[in-house]
């Protein structure tokens, strides 16, 4: 079905009637507002969403869009407002995160989804209690308020991975954190990219004036960004602190390298002068000396030693070794 959801809600009197896809072209009673929850993925949705009466047209294209980012548009008091919301179903990656679209009037809320989110839910749990929101701007309010909330528990793990890598990168130099801060920093930067324009969002709602937006809700809306905003600064530090893991990792291998390099190069030092003599004295040509010593060679042997140790005792005055 192409409606998921559909509640028409009396405050005053705290009692909601459900609403049947045969029933949306009524008229909304005055003393009560419409929440309309359609399913994308059903291909009625479009025709549906596009029957209704009242709605603006180039509001209901950027609603039913195939790719979308969070944004905040107001045209004659009626809010298209396009937010995101972590992922968290199971076995889904929470930065995938889900849209929710939303186009609202006075008396209407018209909202919809691809994939199922727990923040619409929770407010659909919540008229089925019979603690619906007060109003547009309430139902509002208490969505965003969901889908930061539920934000929580991710930042909070994203930046104790953080925090553990970097740890384990100054304990443990046997592993290779590489992997995991490359899929750390893939994932803060997948979030930043929808909760950038998220608060963006957010603060242009506290700025813009509508009928059914008071100003006690604005403040509300103020407290929600800045919760976003405390979000965004954990996963620049969580980023931050990753950078620094790699640095350290890089700086690891560099100063192993170099170690390696030096032996190498003590080595071919040390040897090197050996060569030398070895060479000079090897070749098969008349006239090399004492060539008819029986001694020749112990003697030349006992010469390569005190190369040896003077090259020794050098390294060691010059602290090369």
């Amino acid at each position: 079905m192409a409606l998921i959801h559909g509640y028409t809600i009396y405050p005053s009197a705290r009692k909601h009637e459900v609403v049947a896809e045969k029933e949306l072209s009524k008229e909304i009673p005055t003393d009560a507002y419409q929440w309309l929850q359609f399913d994308l993925s059903d291909p009625e949705t479009t025709t549906t969403i596009r029957s209704l009466e009242g709605l603006d047209e180039l509001f209901v294209e950027a609603l039913l869009k195939e790719a979308t980012r969070p944004r905040m548009s107001i045209s004659n008091d009626d809010m298209l407002i396009i937010l995101r919301g972590v992922n968290l179903a199971e076995g889904a990656d929470p930065e995938d995160m889900v849209a929710v679209r939303l186009l609202i009037s006075k008396n209407r809320i018209i909202s919809c989804q691809r994939r199922g989110i727990w923040s619409v839910n929770d407010v659909a749990e919540q008229i089925e209690l019979g603690q619906a929101p007060k109003s547009v701007g309430h139902f509002l309010v208490f969505l965003c308020e969901r889908l930061i909330f539920r934000m929580g528990d991710v930042m909070e793990d994203i930046e104790e991975a953080s925090a553990e890598i970097e740890e384990q990168v100054l304990d443990n130099e046997e592993h290779d954190y590489r992997i995991e801060i490359h899929n750390l920093r893939r994932q803060i930067i997948q979030l930043k990219r929808f909760l950038i324009p998220q608060r963006d969002a957010l603060l242009k709602i506290q700025l813009e004036k509508t009928s059914w937006i008071s100003s006690k809700q604005q403040l509300r809306f103020r407290e929600i960004t800045d919760q976003l905003l405390r979000y965004i600064e954990m996963l620049d530090a969580a980023r931050d602190m990753g950078t620094v893991s790699q640095e350290t990792l890089y700086n690891r291998q560099n100063e192993q390298m170099n170690k390696r390099m030096y032996v190498l190069s003590i080595v071919a030092a040390f040897f090197l002068p050996l060569g030398f003599f070895t060479g000079l004295l090897g070749v098969n040509l008349a006239g090399i000396p004492i060539a008819e010593n029986p001694l020749a060679f112990s003697w030349f042997i006992l010469l390569l030693l005190v190369i040896l140790g003077f090259q020794f005792w050098l390294f060691k005055r010059n602290k090369w070794l």
